[in-house]
């Protein structure tokens, strides 16, 4: 992901449309059963508890292939609606901040656990990059987790979780 929840599924954000030269393929690592499991298309959302900041998740893996297309859409905290400016930007106020879209760079399933890290991304509070990690639990066409995101020069870790379902065809 250009800079995936955070890192899952949040593997996290998962195919979100958007990006300039569409999404890169991410490769899927696990046993063929492990990975035939996730087959379909997923959406679903992460909420950061430490940070307030909350998106969608978007992943796609067609049958059979070892690869998939996954982002993450991270939404500033002060981009919420409730927090968008009223007034002319021109009056000198601050511009809110646009959603980002995270870009997820890999993914393990084993045993109906789901693991994997976002490509590391500007974090927009501390203006500074970070790396996320996600896990999870696939439980028939849902899987739920958690995610940790770590600034690369050191600093405070974020945690939050995510929740995809699978798309019914």
């Amino acid at each position: 992901m250009k800079a995936v929840a955070m890192g899952f599924l949040m593997a996290a954000a998962l195919a979100v449309g958007g990006c300039s030269g569409g999404p890169e393929p991410v490769p899927v690592v696990g046993s063929p059963a492990d990975v035939g499991a996730l087959a379909g298309e997923w959406g679903g959302e992460y909420r950061g508890e430490t940070s307030g900041r909350s998106g969608s998740i978007v992943f796609k893996l067609s049958a059979g292939a070892d690869t998939a297309f996954g982002d993450v859409v991270m939404i500033p905290r002060d981009r919420r609606v409730e927090r968008l400016p009223t007034q002319d930007p021109s009056a000198g106020l601050p511009i809110a901040r646009t959603p980002e879209v995270l870009s997820i760079s890999f993914v393990r399933a084993v045993g109906g656990g789901i693991s994997g890290r976002l490509a590391p991304y500007r974090d927009p509070d501390c203006d500074c990059m970070r790396v996320a990690r996600f896990e999870g639990r696939m439980r028939g066409d849902t899987i739920e987790g958690t995610f940790t995101s770590t600034p690369v020069l050191g600093g405070e870790r974020q945690v939050g979780t995510w929740k995809v379902t699978r798309k019914k065809p």
